[in-house]
């Protein structure tokens, strides 16, 4: 399904309208912002300026950890409010320092863009790790759905280049096969029910890829096409899927092959919850933060 520039665009502001996405955080969720001092990055790649913010909790760190978060949204969802407070908690209830990268998204950029951008500005926070105080064998990477597929893609392309590696990698939901949702054009209609997942899951694929025929193996994009030797050097990991989401089947699977390539995984799914859970706050969202939190301070003696 090729789309024109023009249709993406028209798609594109549709998908982020706010009422496709709910967000039922609980009274005083978002007070974490004023409990963080947050300061804005520019950071130069190859592929163009990153901006990045990054997030410190007020009274300064308490340890040299480095918290690196990737938003979701299919590569095409912008940075948004609950990215900013996810980050915000990480760094309150941690005592760490948080690098929240805000990456362009399609249509505004295309494939392979955002995996670029998200690689390398990875890899300049590790060679940084002095002016940023933190320690670049501490580093915590993670994100949700889009944002845990370029987790994911950052460790195969660190590995690929042999660049720095994190040091315990978060994939929460994430997006392995983005070529298993069955396209056709007749979807491409004003009735469009954008609640859906799969329907938008339709239109991110179609958005950022054409659905071109040639990238369906293509490691960047379909993570469980990559072989043994390629996820054999993946840092520690934690996977967690979504009962009620059809893409914890992917999910599930890469983990399957992250541990039998000999990496230390840990796998979870939420029975209860649906695909988003984990940021906007709906269902199992508490359990599944405390598996990140307790594992994160078990990996760095916090």
């Amino acid at each position: 399904m090729v789309m024109t520039q023009q249709l993406k665009e028209e798609w594109a502001a549709r998908l982020r309208a706010p009422a496709n996405l709910p967000f039922e955080a609980p009274a005083g969720y978002m007070d974490a912002l004023k409990q963080v001092d947050t300061r804005t990055l520019k950071i130069p790649t190859s592929v163009g300026e990153n901006t990045s913010y990054l997030i410190t909790p007020k009274g300064g760190v308490t340890n040299d950890v480095l918290v690196i978060n990737i938003h979701g949204g299919g590569f095409v969802q912008p940075h948004n409010p609950w990215d900013g407070a996810l980050c915000a908690h990480y760094a309150v209830e941690l005592g760490s320092t948080v690098l929240d990268i805000d990456y362009r998204t399609c249509p505004e950029v295309m494939y392979p863009t955002p995996m670029i951008e998200c690689y390398e500005t990875v890899q300049w926070a590790m060679d940084h790790a002095a002016e940023l105080g933190i320690d670049p064998e501490k580093v915590v990477l993670g994100g949700n759905s889009a944002g845990a597929t370029l987790t994911a893609t950052t460790c195969l392309r660190a590995q690929e280049q042999g660049g720095r590696m994190p040091a315990l990698a978060l994939l929460i939901y994430p997006a392995c096969d983005p070529f298993v949702t069955p396209e056709a054009e007749d979807l491409l209609n004003s009735g469009m029910d954008l609640t859906r997942l799969e329907n938008r899951g339709m239109l991110y694929n179609a958005m950022f890829t054409n659905n071109d025929p040639a990238l369906e193996h293509e490691v960047y994009l379909n993570l469980n096409s990559a072989t043994e030797e390629q996820l054999q050097r993946f840092p520690e990991t934690v996977v967690i899927t979504a009962g009620k989401d059809y893409l914890r089947y992917g999910g599930e699977k890469f983990a399957s092959k992250l541990a039998v390539s000999g990496n230390r995984v840990t796998l979870q799914r939420f029975c209860g919850s649906a695909h988003g859970f984990y940021a906007r706050c709906t269902a199992d969202w508490q359990q599944a933060r405390a598996l990140v939190y307790e594992t994160i301070r078990r990996k760095f003696s916090l």
